[in-house]
């Protein structure tokens, strides 16, 4: 132990080698030793390392979320989710109905008044018929349902009908989705029901005497022939009618005679000679018999021809004499009812009970 201690001691007593030696120490050792050639280091020949697994506590939140969003909806979906208050079911019936009802009411209106347009403009036109100028309608109206149903929408909330405040599980129940689908379905019944009134804003009949007109149109006016023969019946005249097939011509014929004070006797509607023409043949005599006189034979073709070209007035006649036959019937009805009351009130009867006590009521002289 001396010894040793003496040694540490000479040993950190020795003075250190001073600066020029161990420079002169290091030179002469490199020019002793070989030097050694430097090695290349790539990246390939790196030695490879596992990654390292990441912390189960650094995981994002929106990692967490994510995952317990299926358990979460499989457990409400379990039995957990509140069923709506009657007083939630109310407010969404009435949600689902109110904007249904503009809906309807706007379809309905618009079907109704565009069919009409297209009925009177391209029905009378093309041909078209009343139905198919309806389906022409409703396209439109679809259409304005596509474009104005967010507006709608915007409507009926802006009447501030009182919220449902209905969760999402709430909204998913089957009690939700049945008031809803029946708030729909009678808003748009509702609303349709509504749009009907539109009806009476409308002519109906504007369209059939519109296409009617068509029909016997200026090209049609000078094709028409009137012949009248006195010589082929003795108790009769002999009218022949021909020309292009329009609807009406039969009925328009039959007016104009009759109007003219003749007795129509037989009527013949055949097909004429041309493709799409007709020839009407009619039997006619005068009132008091025989045949039409002489004189008023060429009268009679012109009336028969004024009523070919023009079928259309001879329909307008047959509609107002079934409404003055109409209101004549319903005149007997009244006159027959004031003839019954008047009978009534001259009869006086007086029975024999009502007798003795009037006599009991005058007094004695």
């Amino acid at each position: 132990m001396l010894r040793g201690a003496t040694r540490l001691r000479g040993a950190a007593a020795a003075p250190a080698p001073s600066g020029r030696f161990l420079h002169a120490l290091r030179a002469g050792g490199r020019a002793a030793a070989a030097p050694r050639p430097r090695r290349l280091r790539s990246v390939s020949a790196r030695p490879w390392r596992p990654a390292r697994p990441a912390a189960p506590g650094r995981r994002r939140a929106t990692d967490d979320a994510r995952a317990r969003a299926p358990a979460a909806a499989a457990g409400e979906a379990g039995g957990a989710v509140e069923r709506p208050t009657n007083l939630q079911l109310y407010n969404h019936f009435w949600i689902c109905a109110v904007p249904m009802m503009g809906f309807g009411l706007m379809d309905n209106t618009v079907m109704i008044h565009a069919g009409n347009a297209i009925d009177c403009t391209l029905g009378v036109t093309f041909g078209l018929t009343t139905l198919a100028a309806a389906a022409c309608g409703q396209i439109c109206s679809d259409a304005a349902g596509v474009l104005f149903g967010g507006t709608l929408d915007r409507a009926a909330a802006a009447l501030g009908l009182p919220r449902a405040n209905l969760t999402l599980p709430q909204r998913r129940s089957a009690a939700t989705k049945r008031v809803g689908l029946a708030g729909s379905l009678l808003g748009v019944v509702f609303g349709c029901s509504l749009g009907l009134f539109n009806l009476y804003l409308i002519d109906p009949d504007t369209a059939s005497e519109l296409k009617l007109r068509h029909a016997s149109s200026e090209d049609h006016r000078f094709m028409f022939t009137v012949d009248a023969d006195n010589t082929v019946r003795d108790d009769a005249t002999l009218l022949t009618v021909e020309g292009p097939d329009v609807a009406g011509l039969l009925a328009s014929l039959a007016a104009a005679i009759c109007d003219g004070g003749y007795d129509m006797v037989e009527a013949r509607a055949g097909a004429g000679d041309a493709p799409d023409t007709v020839s009407d043949v009619f039997v006619v005599r005068a009132r008091g018999g025989g045949r039409v006189p002489d004189e008023c034979v060429d009268e009679l073709a012109r009336v028969l021809l004024t009523a070919a070209q023009d079928p259309l007035h001879a329909h307008q006649i047959k509609m107002e004499n079934a409404e003055l036959q109409h209101k004549l019937s319903l005149a007997e009805t009244r006159v027959a009812l004031l003839e019954d009351l008047l009978e009534q009130a001259a009869i006086r009867k007086i029975s024999a009970g009502a007798r003795g006590a009037r006599r009991r009521e005058t007094p004695e002289p």
